[in-house]
């Protein structure tokens, strides 16, 4: 009978936070274009568009059944994106689908670009497109080519003719691939305009991935590699070279720094099992979380973590192409929160406050160009928005600080979202 009434509850928040017009009043605009700040905005949106961003009295006319948001002492930005995170399988339950989906919600992730495929996905996320089920605008990558899933050559060439016709808007890329395998699935790829990203395989490395078209490096994977970085310190010159062959192939960073910092480097577990958002995790996720931090922590090359934070902050100063991404769920990175995990840890590396609002919104917006118009706060963009109580320029955690999430032009109010938190929190315990 929970279940029942908890599916029924979510469904009538779906259909409740949804309405054909509604106007956000006396905000302060962050566009995210050219850092340009409207204050005292009016913002009208119509179904899943921006219409209007401007003087009040610019306004355009709106039905007497729109809903209409306060906006007087905050400030909207652009939701963040996902660029590397996981999406549910077909063999999850559909209440676990449901919680994954609306905790990216709930830390203001309202596109995600997911990096493990299943057939399922495709069904989310039209449910998703249709108000059938709360979540982000998903984007989806194909099952990986990897060292079990390609044999030969050939096969890889096979896998990627199957995954563009089905609809994939990204092919996999895991460790494991050989030479000749990764160059066949790059031309045949390439022939098909069929994008690739993810990890660099060892056999491949960094240079081959760019000069193959490889969309993204995840992970920053094969940059440290290309230099030794995780045994000694890595010089300006090495750094210089890296973010030449970066921004000459136009290649796209997701670092997901504070996933894989931990990975390499170790944590404080005592900290980590204290995160407030381990309450929307089972114990038995939490229990295996520990426990790999323990194996991390046995291993620990801190010497990797500082050229990695270094890199960074250098790639971000020279206007590489960096995307928002924390791979969640993975180890203590609960999905939606986790982006907030990185954005402190790309404070740490000293990113600044605009670098770091333009990697999680209009960035990801510039990756997607072709897709769709979405990572500012313009007419014609998708009407994806956070309201916050405080401004971002001048201090980035006001990111988390919340009074309500728009993804797609539904607005999910603190007390809703709130709401069901607290119901998820009760479900995995």
């Amino acid at each position: 009978m929970r279940l029942i009434i908890g599916f029924l509850a979510t469904f009538f928040f779906t259909l409740q936070s949804y309405a054909d017009t509604m106007v956000v009043n006396g905000v302060s605009a962050l566009t995210m274009q050219n850092d340009a700040v409207i204050s005292n905005a009016t913002v009208v949106v119509q179904d899943d568009r921006i219409i209007y961003v401007g003087p009040a009295a610019g306004a355009p006319s709106v039905p007497a059944a729109s809903q209409t948001i306060d906006g007087t002492g905050k400030f909207l930005v652009p939701g963040l994106s996902e660029m590397h995170g996981h999406l549910p399988f077909t063999n999850w339950s559909k209440e676990r689908q449901e919680r994954i989906l609306f905790l990216y919600l709930a830390g203001g992730v309202t596109t995600v670009r997911g990096m493990l495929g299943d057939p399922v996905q495709f069904t989310l996320r039209d449910q998703i497109k249709a108000g059938e089920m709360a979540g982000p605008t998903l984007y989806l990558a194909a099952p990986s080519l990897n060292g079990n899933s390609v044999a030969s050559p050939a096969q890889a060439r096979e896998l990627i003719r199957r995954y563009a016709a089905e609809g994939w808007e990204l092919q996999k890329i895991h460790p494991g691939l050989t030479r000749a395998e990764y160059d066949a699935m790059a031309e045949e790829a390439n022939g098909l305009d069929y994008p690739f990203g993810g990890h660099v395989p060892a056999d491949v490395g960094l240079e081959r991935a760019m000069e193959a078209g490889q969309i993204s490096m995840d992970h920053m994977d094969g940059y440290l590699q290309m230099f030794d970085g995780g045994d000694r310190v890595m010089t300006e010159a090495e750094f210089a070279t890296l973010i030449e062959m970066t921004k000459r192939s136009g290649t796209w960073v997701v670092p997901t720094q504070e996933l894989f910092n931990l990975l390499i480097g170790g944590g404080d577990i005592d900290a980590l099992s204290a995160r407030p958002e381990n309450r929307y995790l089972t114990r038995e996720a939490l229990a295996g979380y520990q426990s790999r931090a323990r194996q991390a922590n046995e291993n620990a090359n801190k010497l990797a973590v500082e050229n990695r934070q270094r890199l960074l902050k250098a790639l971000a100063d020279a206007g590489v192409n960096i995307a928002l991404g924390s791979d969640a769920p993975q180890l203590f990175s609960v999905p939606g929160f986790s982006i907030w995990r990185e954005i402190e840890i790309m404070k740490a590396a000293g990113l600044t406050n605009t670098q770091i609002l333009n990697i999680g919104t209009q960035a990801p917006g510039r990756y997607f160009a072709e897709e769709d118009n979405f990572g500012t706060i313009s007419v014609g963009a998708r009407a994806d928005l956070i309201l916050l109580n405080a401004n971002p320029y001048d201090q980035i955690e006001a990111l988390f600080d919340q009074a309500g999430v728009m993804a797609a032009g539904r607005w999910y109010s603190r007390a809703d979202i709130d709401a069901r938190l607290d119901e998820i929190a009760n479900e995995v315990r």
